[in-house]
């Protein structure tokens, strides 16, 4: 059951890619929401933090290949709203 479920993990985290394929295709990352892959990306944090507390190699490889995911996502979904080194500038979903 660990193998099924750690698959199945692996390839729901690997999702968001489909999203950040989708912007960088556009170019603009307006229609996506940067709050959400932020809670997504914390949840993924914590979760790795659990497996890692537990020793649970199947939590560990899910959530360290979600946090992976979402956290290239998020930065792409930033980036395309401003700099990343400006964060003062990611508020704007500018076309």
């Amino acid at each position: 059951m660990a193998t099924i479920a750690t698959c199945y993990g692996v390839g729901a985290a690997t999702t968001t890619l489909l999203q950040a394929r989708q912007m960088l295709k556009s170019g603009r990352s307006r229609d996506v929401s940067a709050r959400f892959f932020s809670a997504y990306v914390t949840g993924y944090a914590v979760w790795l933090l659990y497996g890692l507390s537990i020793g649970s190699l199947p939590i560990i490889l899910a959530d360290g290949i979600g946090l992976m995911c979402g956290a290239v996502t998020l930065g792409i979904t930033l980036a395309l709203r401003g700099s990343l080194l400006r964060p003062w500038t990611w508020n704007s979903c500018s076309d």
